[in-house]
């Protein structure tokens, strides 16, 4: 989780300085994701860190574990466990609706450039809206259906859905299909920009030789790439979270139930990450704009302790050592002003004593 706040943040940078040479709409659009990824951050600060560390200082052996397990199942949890265990999915399925329409915009920046107006001035503002608004009243749908907690006895969110059984059950498959078409549409966006980029190449090639192709012959794979991450990572977190649990269950019984949880809230964590992750294996100019902020930041701090380093140092020997610093015959400022603060006895008095 450090990690996904970090590489967010970095990537803020990135995007934000001065001389980048990314489009408003680009910038615009990834911002979104980034909002959704730190969003998807605070129900794992504000109810599971909470929640394990509840438990963990509330079992002292085995058998006051077990009590506490017994007494968690049968208490409600709070409302701020309800509340954010079912605003957990709002930022998945923004993350999910951003990358699609980020897709969208390079696709058609790239195979249909005539079209780009759509991506520009208010347009673009009103496109985000209704993005928002339609992961809004999704999530609000599924809290409607379904209400989510998360247990962290057995590290798992699950939801209750016995009120509206039949309506609830469509509905989480509604949310699946969801899950698992956007990021197929994804890929077949990307491979045609792949096969339309590859074309391209060829035919530059075909007219002007193999002077100036190698450019393009890597940002094409970096395209394809990029969009395997993407997509694969998407698709494979909804797959996991619907079927790895009860696969292991069933072969390995109950005891691959807790580490089949952890690995899934992992997963989900490395999602929210993903952008940036992305973004930096495939981008050399991010890197070494990252590269430059993080040495001087790293410069700025040395310079730093250099200058407070004699002044801590010197204070360190005249709160803890006084009898050294008086009897240093060096002309040091701290032995004088030991000698200053004894009396005609030697008695050490004021403020260092």
């Amino acid at each position: 989780m450090l990690y996904g706040i970090i590489s967010n943040i970095l990537l803020v940078v990135v995007f934000f300085r001065k001389d980048n040479h990314y489009s408003r709409e680009f910038i615009v659009i990834a911002s979104q994701l980034i909002i959704s990824n730190f969003m998807a951050f605070i129900p794992q600060i504000v109810v599971v860190l909470p929640e394990i560390l509840k438990t963990k200082s509330s079992s002292y052996g085995k058998y006051h574990l077990l009590c506490f397990i017994q007494l968690n199942i049968a208490l409600k949890t709070t409302w701020t466990n309800r509340a954010f265990s079912n605003f957990a999915t709002f930022p998945f399925f923004s993350i999910l609706n951003f990358s699609f329409l980020l897709t969208m915009n390079r696709f058609v920046a790239l195979i249909l450039p005539k079209y780009y107006s759509i991506f520009q001035s208010a347009k673009l503002y009103m496109l985000i809206f209704l993005v928002w608004l339609s992961t809004l009243a999704f999530t609000y749908a599924g809290f409607y259906f379904c209400t989510t907690e998360f247990f962290a006895w057995k590290l798992s969110w699950e939801g209750d859905c016995e009120k509206s059984n039949r309506i609830a059950k469509t509905w989480w498959r509604i949310r699946f299909f969801w899950a698992l078409f956007v990021p197929n549409a994804m890929f077949v966006i990307y491979l045609t920009i792949f096969c339309s980029v590859r074309h391209r190449r060829q035919r530059i090639t075909m007219l002007c030789g193999e002077h100036g192709t190698m450019k393009n012959y890597h940002y094409e794979w970096s395209v394809l790439f990029q969009a395997v991450w993407n997509c694969g990572i998407l698709e494979t977190g909804s797959i996991i979270f619907n079927f790895l649990p009860s696969t292991l269950i069933k072969n390995f019984g109950e005891a691959a139930r807790i580490p089949s949880k952890i690995f899934i809230n992992c997963c989900f964590i490395f999602i929210y990450a993903m952008l940036p992750t992305v973004h930096f294996i495939y981008n050399t100019e991010a890197r070494n704009v990252t590269k430059h902020y993080l040495y001087h930041l790293l410069h700025l701090r040395i310079d730093t302790l250099k200058k407070t380093k004699p002044l801590f140092k010197k204070r360190l020997i005249q709160a803890f050592d006084p009898v050294f610093a008086s009897n240093d015959d060096s002309g040091d400022v701290i032995t004088g002003s030991f000698h200053s603060n004894r009396d005609c006895t030697g008695k050490a008095y004021g403020k260092f004593a």
